[in-house]
């Protein structure tokens, strides 16, 4: 008796939240439409979103370092004093270079991006080759597709610096906004293969 009663508050517990989100959905799909617009301009300016992009950083890690530099100084003398000094100052020393050069730092950010796209895709591919786990196959082809990425990034750094980053955020944007846009018609679907009443889903 007890166990079905449980059984019962959960799920009354959970219509009542599928109903509460559900009421809200036109917000999420509202998100998803922003985020949408949003990576398509993106992708539209890459090189103004990429500058934007480098900047914020620079500011980040300008921001970091001098909170790392007056918390070292706060804190005393301790084991870490030297350690935290050496982080604050060299984060300060990144975000001021950085910011008196936007296009070195995007370039610095497309080349690491392209070695760790390498490295990754290496390691997919021989680990997939080897351990040959259920659909392996396609982890063999992502890795692949990531070292012929990292690859292009690297040959032609030069030019992809100035819109990797842009294009990379703007596809992000997207497909962000594509998820949202799916959570929220997921959730009236999944709402009403429940029968749960609109009345309900209005007083949620």
């Amino acid at each position: 008796m007890r166990e079905a009663s449980f059984f019962d508050m959960a799920r009354s517990r959970f219509r009542t939240g599928l109903a509460e989100v559900d009421r809200k959905r036109g917000w999420y799909l509202a998100l998803g439409v922003f985020l949408i617009v949003l990576g398509s301009a993106a992708c539209a300016m890459a090189i103004t979103a990429t500058m934007l992009s480098v900047v914020m950083l620079g500011w980040i890690f300008l921001g970091a370092g001098a909170g790392l530099v007056v918390l070292s100084f706060l804190t005393g003398r301790w084991s870490g004093f030297l350690l935290t000094l050496a982080a604050g100052a060299l984060s300060t020393i990144v975000g001021i270079t950085i910011l008196s050069n936007p296009r070195s730092g995007a370039v610095g950010i497309t080349l690491l991006v392209g070695t760790i796209l390498i490295a990754a895709g290496l390691y997919r591919s021989i680990a997939s080759s080897v351990m040959q786990f259920p659909g392996w196959g396609w982890s063999l082809l992502s890795g692949l597709a990531s070292i012929a990425l990292g690859a292009m990034l690297l040959k032609d750094w030069q030019s992809t610096s100035l819109w990797f980053l842009g294009v990379y955020i703007g596809i992000d944007l997207i497909v962000h906004g594509f998820s949202w846009i799916m959570f929220s018609l997921m959730v009236h679907r999944l709402a009403g293969g429940l029968d749960i009443a609109e009345a309900d889903r209005r007083a949620a």
